[in-house]
């Protein structure tokens, strides 16, 4: 695993999460995260929490950084067109959805540890910033 590096901080409008995430905090922030091991020329930009772990929770209404960087992967990896402005609203939760049927999860439009887990997260270029891959 990459260690942190950088991340921004948003502000965090948090609504109750399902029961599953109540163990987990509210994704706080999007992260940079470095992979100086497997792969020392990308990052990755992923959803996490103030307390440095991206076993986190999003769901409608939340409006972060954090959303900024799961929208920012949905339409990197999975083809959406959504605007990266980092409010959960309809059709993030309705990307959301989608990706949990294709990847084999509840399909409940909350973001979570499964979600992530299950997903295919872009690989950066540090040098450009191109997105090189999903993995």
């Amino acid at each position: 695993m990459g260690a942190l590096l950088a991340g921004f901080v948003g502000g965090a409008a948090v609504s109750a999460p399902s029961a599953i995430a109540a163990a987990d905090p509210a994704c706080s922030r999007g992260a940079t995260i470095y992979n100086k091991v497997t792969n020392p020329t990308s990052y990755k930009y992923i959803p996490y929490a103030s307390s440095n772990t991206s076993n986190c929770w999003l769901d409608y209404g939340m409006s972060n950084s954090a959303v900024t960087a799961l929208q920012k992967n949905l339409n990197s990896c999975y083809g959406y067109k959504l605007a990266t402005d980092g409010d959960y609203g309809d059709l993030t939760e309705a990307a959301v959805v989608a990706v949990q049927k294709k990847v084999g999860v509840s399909a409940d439009g909350d973001y979570g540890r499964n979600t992530r887990s299950a997903m295919v997260w872009a690989n950066y270029s540090i040098e450009t910033g191109a997105r090189i891959n999903c993995n």
